[in-house]
């Protein structure tokens, strides 16, 4: 017999009273030995939250109903499935905006609920349910699965308002050495499958979740999303905690376990108490991870849609494309591309690659968002604004320099031999030490140091003194004029290198809402420029100077790119690859090479054949699920993770209809939040935009178009423009033959397909039409 325990809100209060009712009812069931609510746990009206958790340790099956997707209730839950308990959720099946509370949360769209109208159906249901044999949804979660835990690592989900509470943050973790810290952005994880998420959890040794303050950007999707993550945490018996500001309305369940802060001072403060208590991983009590899903499907294993956490299993089925040799053989130094596309999978494993010779030297950059801030800050105060250009240059040349030469001395100290007393090495070694912060200063501390020292000059009147004196003011300031000194102990220390190759990614992350955009432009731009300048630099030859062969790549999306470029006073001249995936069948790759990867037999296509069923609505598979996708490796990837999750879960014995149809749901949730995020690149806001496609036919003409975008534009220029960044997203493509779509989005394209689509208008004698992708139809209910 069950010992039940019910989670519920206490709003609306007819939902309570249902619940309630329902609880009353199944405790004089012969299934039933205890039906308890939350509400029995209050003493004097007010609730023990130990009791709450008590509670969950001693039931059976936890019944939880998410109407309202209450955080108490998520985190509760969260608290169950973590805890290995049976768990039953429950929902008002009459409720519209339950539905699309429900998929907007999308961790448990695969999972299931039990619909009701009032107490008696779902008492029945409920019933019926404890009667059918059922295994903690822990286990299907965790099937499978080999990670192991891992005793330093800590996982870390930051706040998706990127400001300097959340940049605090970031810097007091990094002080931590001990800890491996796995940040996950919830703008590129949010719509992972829960099961993903549950593995993250359970190889960390504790979790930290900041929370986005609710007059941010999408925090009604992310916060709900950490509620049932930190209880998951909690239930796994992984430390947690949960930082948030005291303004916000914190969940009653994990007050207790929660920094509030009202200054952005606190959080350091609360973060070194917090990490000096955490308990030693041998108090941990143990978790063990089942495997049960069927042979077929346990071979399914497509890795992580972020290359940043998939390093590991890209070198075995990386797919090498046109890109990527353009990279290890330098014929291109911007590499622009959509997000997801594979921008950091191609610099990660060409670095790899060029690693593998012993000749060269490979230094990637990634600067975090809040790294930048600094500079920015003294950009914006700079005046005359002439000296601006002058002082991004010197920025980026410092920061490249110092970079090149720490990595250079970090990898001969760990050699047998070491650097010899005396050596090019040494003198460069010396002067890091002495003059450039020492071989310990990362980027973000060196970073620190110069903005700090330009920050001297800052009010003095830089007009006055005319520009050459303030050219050298700045130079003073920035490197103490010993550049020149570091570029000429660079080419003696690095004269027999073959090559020296610099791999810059993560500029995006510092495209934020609320970022100064425009002047985030002059700094990539700056950087663009001063690439063209250090490589000609260190390949010329001068007296005191040796030669050395420098690279340098820039890895940079797309839509981030487009903005920056048409800052630029020539941007015909500035050159740059763009990642695409025309060939689908190239695409079917990252996915076919995965599965040939994880069974060693057969033939890659053998996916398609042996583990998806046949035909998909009428279709191939593999036609299918490349149509419904963005053409991109993360798109895809995270599609096949779906489904198969979905199968899983079923006990299907392959990929049926019905769970590709289901992942699709997952997978449009996924796309449609990216896509609000690359919007951030044109300083636009797409969810009223997009709203206005919900519900409307897949196919739409101009006229249609127009009078969609109106209420979210001041006139027609207005207009144009929005609909020329639904058109570089990939959101909606236009009719260039007879029911054939260009979706694709760089500058030339565009422009080749708008002359078709007139001449076919011209032809046709009817309205230019558009399409609204696949990716994005089940979300917004697009008819088709």
């Amino acid at each position: 017999m069950d010992r039940l325990f019910f989670g519920y809100s206490t709003k609306p209060e007819v939902l309570r009273e249902t619940l309630a009712s329902v609880a009353a009812q199944l405790s004089s069931s012969d299934l039933v030995t205890e039906s308890l609510t939350w509400e029995d746990l209050q003493v004097d009206g007010r609730l023990i939250i130990n009791e709450v958790e008590s509670a969950i340790d001693n039931c059976t099956i936890g019944i939880f109903d998410l109407t309202s997707m209450n955080h108490n209730v998520l985190f509760e839950l969260g608290l169950a499935i973590g805890k290995s308990k049976k768990v039953l959720i429950v929902r008002d099946s009459q409720d519209k905006d339950a539905e699309k509370r429900w998929r907007d949360f999308a961790l448990l769209t695969t999972t299931g609920y039990i619909g009701y109208a009032n107490s008696e159906e779902l008492t029945y249901k409920i019933a019926s349910s404890i009667e059918k044999a059922s295994t903690p949804l822990l286990d299907d979660l965790l099937g499978g699965s080999s990670e192991s835990y891992e005793e330093s690592r800590l996982l870390y989900i930051p706040s998706g308002k990127r400001d300097e509470p959340s940049h605090m943050l970031d810097r007091t973790l990094k002080l931590y050495k001990k800890y491996s810290i796995e940040q996950l952005d919830l703008s590129e994880y949010g719509s992972a499958p829960l099961a993903w998420f549950a593995e993250e959890v359970h190889k960390s040794h504790a979790a930290i979740f900041h929370l986005t303050p609710s007059r941010a950007y999408l925090a009604e999707i992310w916060n709900p999303r950490v509620s049932l993550l930190a209880g998951l945490a909690r239930g796994l018996s992984r430390d947690v905690l949960l930082v948030t500001e005291r303004q916000e309305e914190t969940a009653i369940d994990y007050r207790d376990l929660a920094i509030r802060y009202s200054a952005t001072r606190e959080i350091r403060k609360g973060i070194e108490a917090w990490m000096e208590n955490i308990r030693l991983p041998d108090s941990r009590p143990a978790s063990r991870v089942r495997k049960h899903l069927s042979m077929g499907l346990e071979s399914l294993q497509f890795g992580n849609h972020v290359a940043e956490s998939d390093k590991s299993g890209l070198d075995r089925y990386f797919v090498e494309t046109r890109d990527y040799k353009d990279v290890l053989e330098a014929r291109a130094v911007i590499f622009s591309g959509r997000k997801g596309t594979g921008k950091t999978a191609n610099m990660l494993q060409a670095a790899q690659t060029l690693q593998q010779d012993a000749r060269n030297l490979v230094c990637v950059i990634k600067p975090a968002s809040y790294e930048l801030d600094g500079l920015i800050e003294i950009l914006q105060k700079l005046n005359p604004k002439h000296l601006e250009d002058y002082l991004i240059e010197g920025f980026w040349k410092y920061l490249i320099y110092t970079e090149i030469a720490i990595r250079a001395i970090d990898e001969a100290e760990r050699m047998p031999a070491g650097i010899a007393v005396g050596s090019p090495l040494d003198d460069l070694r010396s002067c890091i030490e002495e003059k450039h912060g020492g071989l310990e200063a990362s980027f973000a501390v060196r970073l620190d140091i110069l903005t700090e020292s330009l920050k001297g000059w800052l009010d003095a009147d830089l007009a006055v003194i005319g520009v050459q004196n303030a050219r050298n003011q700045i130079n003073s300031a920035l490197f103490g004029g010993t550049l020149k000194e570091l570029r000429r102990l660079l080419g003696a220390a690095l004269a027999r290198r073959e090559r020296v190759a610099l791999l810059i990614d993560n500029l995006d992350k510092a495209w934020e809402n609320g970022a100064d955009l425009d002047l985030l432009s002059r700094l990539l731009l700056g950087l663009l420029s001063t690439i063209g300048r250090i490589t000609d630099e260190f390949h010329r030859e001068k007296s005191a100077k040796n030669p050395v062969n420098v690279s340098l790549t820039v890895f940079i999306r797309s839509d981030i790119f487009a903005y920056v470029r048409n800052h630029a006073r020539e941007p015909d001249k500035i050159v740059v690859s763009e990642i695409e995936w025309r060939d689908k069948d190239l695409l079917a790759r990252v996915l076919e090479d995965r599965f040939w990867d994880s069974r060693k037999k057969g033939s890659p296509e053998d996916l398609w054949t042996m583990l998806f069923q046949k035909k998909i609505r009428g279709i191939d598979s593999k036609e299918y699920v490349l149509s419904r996708v963005q053409p991109r490796p993360r798109d895809l990837v995270f599609f096949a993770n779906a489904a198969v999750s979905r199968a899983a879960n079923a006990r299907h014995a392959l990929v049926t209809e019905e769970d590709v149809l289901e992942a699709e749901r997952s997978y449009s949730l996924f796309a449609y939040e990216a896509l609000l995020v690359e919007g951030i690149a044109a300083s636009l806001d797409l969810e009223p935009i997009l709203f206005e496609f919900a519900g409307e036919p897949a196919i739409l003409e101009l006229a249609q178009i127009r009078e969609l975008l109106q209420s979210n534009a001041k006139d027609e220029k207005a207009i144009d423009s929005i609909l020329s960044i639904l058109r570089r997203h990939g959101f909606i493509g236009i009719e260039t033959s007879r029911g054939v779509f260009d979706y694709y989005g760089t500058p030339g394209e565009m422009r080749r397909a708008e002359v078709l689509a007139r001449k076919l208008e011209k032809s046709s004698g009817k309205q230019a039409r558009f399409e609204i992708h696949p990716a994005y139809r089940p979300y917004l209910e697009i008819r088709e």
